[in-house]
């Protein structure tokens, strides 16, 4: 009896495995079959939909639920199967936009997967909704050999970002999703290069241009008078004045702009009196500003010191009160050397607005030379918006002359980056490493070496360590108002 019970319960062991097995692959059919049904995965072959469902997990989110803001971006690409979401930013002048309403068969997170951080929408919950959620790491693994997923999510992106770009123009902002998708059709997406010409002065203008990715400086007769960058809008006051374009508009970062075309703009105006209006103003607000740059020689080197130096490429500048820093004080230097192997922070006495600024790494949010020239793509973006080199630096040295602002250089391995993060890396390597391998590895002597923020710690050691409270972290805007 004893041997028989034994060989029943493998038996019923054996027959309850296979039912586990064919229960597990038959709800993952019942997945795939659900993703294949959403309208953005039209089109996706169905081992890769297998492969999306294989890394899903099922949510549900009350109504009125913030799935994400402006400043925290998903970390997820969300799947809309039932429901529907609000998305919501702020436009230029500081004002709470509907950019849209999505449902059924809709997602979330391209932004993140194909974008940068800059341009994330808060995401709010209308009804009861559930959503698919795959984590973005998985997706870009499986997107390497999904061609057709890719281009699915890339159209998708696309179409968020001229959405996206409409409601952060003010003089947009006001219309409805339903207004601006209208006119969304209409405009052309065109893209140029660093250094290269949009506008020509004595041109005569064809199209309202709207960046949507980069910055760009308006010169007169070889003089910078202005600075655009996402969100802002050139090429109007041409063709309200029908007179040639009386500036030169050259792009400071590569660059991608909507055009939209001169009769097009006619058409939007005639049905839109107030909007007609409102472009008025900014044509004389705008002509206000450039007289008084050319009749001030102060703001004039203000500008041209900012274009320089790229103080606009980031979004926050390190600057140092000099009435409250004692003549000499390298402590802030030292902070950083003693963190860090070497000091990423030097002074040369850069002055604007009354403040110091910092020979530091700029952060450069479009357009970063040094991510352009690493062969590695060893530069990337943290969580804190700032660039950080990462491990698979080779020590190159490409990044250092392509950095414009001498930002970056090359320090020996011991000297470089060494967060607590760093170092918990690295033992983790060295134990799950096989030893020899180890040893067959080029290591490099030398790598890269700048600016991140401090990446991997709470605090800024040069900041922190400034015992007067002179030296601080300001946004650009606060050092050069626009």
């Amino acid at each position: 009896m004893g041997s028989k019970g034994a060989s029943f319960e493998r038996q019923r062991v054996v027959t309850s495995s296979s039912e586990a097995t064919l229960r597990y692959r038959e709800q993952r059919q019942q997945q795939t079959q659900m993703l294949a049904r959403l309208d953005c995965l039209q089109g996706v072959a169905p081992d890769t939909l297998a492969r999306l469902a294989a890394c899903a997990t099922l949510r549900a989110f009350m109504p009125g639920s913030v799935i994400a803001n402006e400043q925290h971006p998903l970390a997820f690409l969300m799947l809309i199967v039932q429901g529907s979401v609000g998305l919501t930013l702020h436009d230029r002048a500081g004002h709470e936009v509907l950019i849209g309403v999505l449902a059924r068969g809709d997602c979330l997170g391209v932004a993140t997967l194909f974008g940068d951080r800059f341009r994330g929408a808060t995401v709010r919950t209308e009804t009861v909704c559930y959503l698919v959620q795959i984590p973005l790491a998985d997706v870009r693994a499986i997107l390497s050999s999904a061609p057709e997923l890719e281009r699915a999510l890339r159209q998708i992106y696309q179409r968020r970002l001229v959405e996206a770009t409409l409601g952060r123009v003010p003089l947009f902002s006001r219309l409805s999703p339903v207004e601006r998708f209208h006119i969304a059709r209409a405009l052309r997406p065109m893209q140029y290069s660093r250094g290269a010409i949009v506008l020509q002065q004595g041109d005569v203008g064809d199209a309202l241009y709207i960046v949507m990715s980069g910055q760009v400086v308006v010169e007169q007769n070889g003089q910078a008078i202005a600075y655009l960058e996402e969100g802002d809008f050139f090429g109007e006051m041409s063709l309200l004045t029908r007179q040639p374009h009386n500036a030169d508009v050259r792009a400071l970062t590569p660059v991608e702009a909507l055009a939209l075309p001169a009769r097009d703009l006619e058409d939007l105006l005639a049905g839109q009196p107030e909007l007609a209006i409102q472009l008025r103003e900014v044509v004389e607000r705008r002509k206000a500003s450039s007289r008084a740059i050319q009749s001030d020689a102060d703001r004039q080197a203000q500008l041209s010191a900012m274009l320089e130096h790229g103080l606009r490429r980031g979004t926050h500048i390190l600057v140092r009160d000099l009435s409250l820093c004692k003549p000499g004080c390298k402590i802030c230097e030292d902070a950083c050397a003693s963190r860090h192997g070497s000091t990423r922070i030097h002074f040369s006495g850069l002055m604007l607005n009354g403040m110091e600024i910092a020979d530091v790494c700029r952060q450069c949010r479009v357009g970063a030379e040094c991510v352009e020239a690493c062969p590695e793509q060893a530069i990337v973006w943290n969580e804190s918006r700032a660039l950080m080199i990462t491990d698979a630096c080779t020590g190159c040295g490409e990044c250092v002359p392509a950095c414009p602002y001498d930002a970056v250089h090359l320090a020996p391995v011991a000297a470089a980056h060494r967060s607590p993060l760093w170092d918990l890396w690295q033992r983790w390597q060295r134990w799950r490493t096989p030893v020899m391998h180890l040893e067959a590895t080029h290591q490099p002597h030398q790598r890269a070496h700048k600016c991140d923020f401090c990446h991997g710690y709470n605090d800024l050691a040069c900041v922190s360590a400034c015992p007067t409270g002179a030296l601080r972290l300001a946004s650009v805007e606060e050092v050069f108002p626009l």
